[in-house]
Parts: structure tokens; sequence; C-alpha cells
């Protein structure tokens, strides 16, 4: 004989649901249903739906019968069959093999007998309902009771349409100058630093933590650390709603106004054209490439090298302004009130997964007969690097070869000498690329002079460079005896070295030349005078000495003051690519 648990739902209003659940034991053949009540053909229930028609697997037509049963009916019989269980309740505690009642008004028999033939899914409900008292439900009615185990379905987050990645959205900060007599101080990425309470604006006069120990009055000043409070954004795409980081997305315009590259693939320009090139970047542009296929091996993939340079014939600097003071006169003699120059910017990109990057930077100076003496020269001001360039096996026989390029191009405009410096930056110091890989190693003043040399002794094998000595050779074999026969330049060494020194001699000219033999020792070695072997005249010499200005990429301040103000970094290949891309578009 087999037993089914009756169930019923009970609503007594009408305006919310009720949860008061009756549990009744009636004996079932095998022929039988459990019947389940159907009120007025259906029981609504707001949240949980409506309970419908339920059967056993196996029903039988008798059953339409058993449904017609009234409510009123059932709830009598369940009186009876609570005293009844209440009783069995009692008895069953002293013996629990034994019965309340005889098998034609109770059944159930032994309560473990129905826990043993129901499996332990069943039990559960039915011990929970057993234990449940009317009263109980009574109150779970009247506070809306909702089960515990109903819970709501989380939403899913939105997906990333560009990448994986797990994104560190906060931007670094670069070294900060600190403003202490200590030329060489820096303030290092989240160190502390002071600032006075009045200063305002963008740049602001700043003192590390260890120098502001030595300033006397400490009153005034602000604690601050140096770190970029700036953050990545998140673009919603207009057309298809797909999220986009911001250095993932080539987009440099107002959020609101985005649409990405999947729907608008037209309106992304993200390797150069044939518009922006000149003679000059064709020139090194094909003769960077074919050093580089040459220098692949078998299994290593070649990735083209695009060049654009920038060329300002007519920018001069004021010989006053170089000169040492108790000397001007002479050196105004030599050059004029005003030295004239030309300046060219070389910046070098390579194309990696359908992008190019910038990876390599020059900023030169040109000077064609500044003393009228028919003597021209030029000087490279300053180079840069990011680790990008692949493979990385080539990445410094590629920069050496650019710069020997450069030479060869600098003797076919008829540039006869040059001038080299190896200054390396501190540190953390940004050069031209604003904020580069954390890992990339900042050469000391010895690893860059052995680095030059083997640059220079390169372009001497290979018929570009003559000549060249350091400056202590130089001033041997040129006899130099005053000042003015030391060449001067826009960001030379020379010009503030002895201006420096001709205010400690109070102006006095006879002593400077004598004061400057301690720099002659100790910087004779890290700067070289370079002679070029001569070169036929480029047919194509008055085209290269064109302007092609640019107002930001023209100038290395420009630049990285604009990388600065943009949050275009360097620090990982992600964000490299957007800035390449962001100073592609520049117009």
């Amino acid at each position: 004989m087999q037993f089914r648990v009756l169930g019923l739902l009970i609503s007594s209003r009408t305006h919310r649901p009720t949860h008061k659940i009756l549990a009744m034991l009636s004996p079932v053949t095998d022929n039988q249903t459990s019947p389940v009540m159907k009120l007025n053909g259906s029981l609504k229930h707001g949240k949980y739906g409506s309970v419908e028609d339920q059967e056993s697997p196996s029903s039988s037509s008798s059953d339409t019968e058993n449904r017609t049963e009234s409510f009123e009916e059932i709830r009598k019989i369940q009186k009876k069959k609570s005293s009844k269980n209440a009783k069995c309740r009692n008895v069953r505690k002293e013996d629990s093999s034994s019965t309340c009642s005889s098998d034609k008004e109770n059944k159930t028999g032994s309560f473990k007998k129905i826990q043993k033939n129901q499996n332990k899914d069943s039990t559960k409900p039915i011990e929970k309902l057993k234990k449940r008292s009317y009263k109980r439900l009574e109150k779970e009615e009247d506070l809306d009771y909702e089960p515990p185990n109903l819970k709501k379905a989380k939403r899913s987050k939105p997906a990333f349409m560009c990448c994986s990645e797990h994104i560190n959205f906060s931007y670094s900060s670069s070294n900060l100058l600190c403003n202490s007599e200590n030329g060489d101080c820096r303030i290092y990425p989240d160190d502390h630093y002071w600032i006075p309470h009045r200063q305002t604006g963008e740049f602001q006069e700043a003192i590390c933590d260890t120098c502001f120990h030595d300033v006397e009055n400490k009153e005034g000043w602000s604690k601050k650390t140096n770190t970029n409070a700036k953050r990545e954004e998140v673009f919603t795409c207009k057309s298809c709603s797909g999220l986009w980081h911001q250095c993932c997305s080539f987009f440099y315009g107002e959020p609101k106004k985005f649409v990405c590259r999947i729907c608008a693939p037209e309106s992304y320009k993200l390797v150069l054209d044939s518009s922006g090139s000149s003679h000059e970047s064709d020139f090194i542009e094909q003769r960077i490439n074919g050093i580089l296929k040459d220098a692949l091996e078998r299994n290593q993939k070649f990735q083209k090298i695009s060049v654009r340079t920038y060329f300002n014939p007519e920018e001069y600097v004021e010989t006053a302004d170089l000169a040492p003071p108790s000397w001007k006169q002479d050196f105004i003699d030599k050059y004029g009130d005003k030295i004239k120059f030309g300046s060219r910017a070389i910046h070098v990109f390579q194309r990696q997964d359908g992008v190019d990057q910038i990876f390599f930077s020059i900023f030169a100076s040109e000077y064609r007969d500044p003393a009228k003496d028919g003597k021209s020269w030029m000087v490279i001001d300053c180079l840069d690097s990011v680790k990008i360039f692949q493979p990385a096996s080539l990445r410094t026989h590629i920069y050496q070869e650019l710069i020997l390029i450069y030479f060869d191009l600098a003797r076919s405009m008829k540039l006869q000498n040059s001038f080299l410096w190896a200054d390396p930056p501190l540190h953390g110091d940004d050069y031209v690329f604003n904020v580069k890989p954390a890992n990339q190693k900042t050469p000391t003043k010895s690893m860059l002079k052995n680095w030059y040399l083997d640059v220079m002794e390169k372009g001497k094998s290979d018929g570009i460079i003559k000549e060249f000595r350091s400056f202590e050779e130089e001033k041997e074999l040129k006899k130099y005896k005053k000042p003015t026969d030391i060449p001067i330049f826009q960001k030379s060494l020379w010009p503030p070295l002895m201006c420096d020194h001709d205010m400690e001699n109070k102006g006095e000219p006879q002593k400077l030349w004598k004061s400057m033999s301690t720099e002659w020792k100790s910087r004779g070695s890290d700067n070289w005078f370079i002679e070029f072997n001569k070169s036929e005249k480029s047919e194509q010499l008055e085209e290269m000495c064109q302007e092609r200005f640019h107002g930001i990429l023209q100038r290395k301040e420009e630049m990285q003051y604009h990388c600065f103000k943009k949050s275009w970094q360097f620090n990982d290949r992600r964000r490299a690519r957007y800035s390449s891309v962001g100073l592609i578009n520049l117009k």
C-alpha cells in the first residue's frame, strides 16, 4: 500500500497570495492518485505564478470524481484527522510500533515506515510541514512570508569588445624636478614633496621630502604625493552599445560621440599614409628597411619601418644668451647678434599588428656657416627610444644604423662636421617619450660613451665618418687658446659651463680660460668632434632643406608636453599604441 502527501494552498484574501499549507496523509491504492484541489478553475498567486491541475504519473479516470470534492468537506476531514493525529503522537512516544486507530480511520501506520518508503528528498518537506503549526502559518500569512530559498538572479556584467586584459585604469606619474640647490635631485613617483600654499596651476615649485628638512621656515607649505589623479575612461559605442577601454578604442574625441571601429572602421587611421612622406624621410626609410631585411633570421618576421621628418630652416638663438658675459662682445663679433640654424625632427615607426608604433626619435640642429668661415655642422640635441621594436635582438643595431643614416643624409646636404655629447638622463626622466616601460634600463655615462664609440667606429668603417676626436684631443690639435675658439651652439655643453665660471671669477676675462682647465679634464672624453667624408651633392638637396613644419612634432618640448597633457604614455604596449596613433593623427 502506498501513501501520498496531499498539499493544498488556501487563499483567504483576494488582494495578496497566502502561503498556508495544509498537509494530510491519506491512503492511496495502486489505481488512485492524490487529489489536488482547484479553486474556481485556477488559483492565482502574484509572485509565484498559478497552481494548475496536477496529476501523478499513474493517473486514471477516477481522478475527475475525486477532484470535485468541496473545500468545506476537506476542511472538516482535516479537523477530525488533526485531533486523531494528536492522540497518535502521544501513543507514538510510548510505543512507536503501535497505531492510533483502526485501518479504516487511519491507514498511515508508523511514521518511521513513511520515512523508509519515501526518498531522502521527500522527507525534508514532510518534517518541515509537520513542525509548522497552524498558528505559525497564520503569522507567516500576515507577514507575507517569502521562502528563503528563492534568490534573485545576478545580473551579468557587460563584456568589453576590445580585450580581456585586467586593466589598471590609473595612469603613471613621471619624475618631478626638485627645486632645491641640488640640480640632480628628483621627486620620484609615489614620493612625498612639499609646495608653498600660495602656488596654484599645473606646474608648481616643489621640494622633495629630503631637501625639505633643510628649509628654515616650514610654515605655509603643503605636503603632496607624486601620483597621477587621471584615470583611463571606458567608452560606450553609440551604435552597438559595446564597451571599450579608452586606450583600446583609438578614439580621441568626446566620449558621448564615440562609435567603435567595428561599427565605423573607415573613421579610424591607425597607420601612416604617403601624404606625410618627404625626400629625406624616404631616404632614411629605404635604407633602414633594407638593413632590417638583411639582419633578420629565417624565423623572424619582417615588420615595416616608416619615417617622418620635419624641418624648420628659420630658427635662431641670441648670441648674448650663449656667450659668457665678460666675452659677450667677442662672440658677437664672430657670430653676429644672432646664430641662425635649422631644426630637424626625425620620428621612426614600426608597423605591428596593423598599427604604426613610434619607437625612436631624433631632434637635431643644423648650422650652415654661422661664423661665415665656410664651416657647417650638425648637432644631435636629443634622441630617445622605447622598448617596442621587434625583434628585440636587433634593437641596438637598428638604433645605431638610424644615427649613421642621418649622418649620411647630413653630409649629402653639405654639412661637414658634427658634435656628439654623451649626456644620459637620470633614471625616470623623460627625454622625449612620456613615461617609458618600468623595465627599460637607463644607461650610465660610461655605457653611453661606449655605445656612441661603437656608432662612430661603425660609421668610420662604412665610409661615412672620416675622423672623430674627443674634446681633449681636439683642443690639443686645434691649439685652443681662448673661449671664442670653441664652437658654441644651442644646448651645447660649453656655453653654460663658461657662464658659470665667469660668474665665479666676477667677470674677469683673463681668469675664465684658466678656471676652465678643470672642465677640460673631467669633460674631455664624453663629447666628440666628428668630421664627415665628402659626399657628392644630392640632386634633391633643395627639397631636403625645404620647410616641413609641425606645431607639436617639430620640437621636443612641445611633443613631450602634449603627451603629458593628454596622458599619452608609453609604459606598456597597449598605451604605447594608443599614444602612437594619437601622434599620427595630429594635424
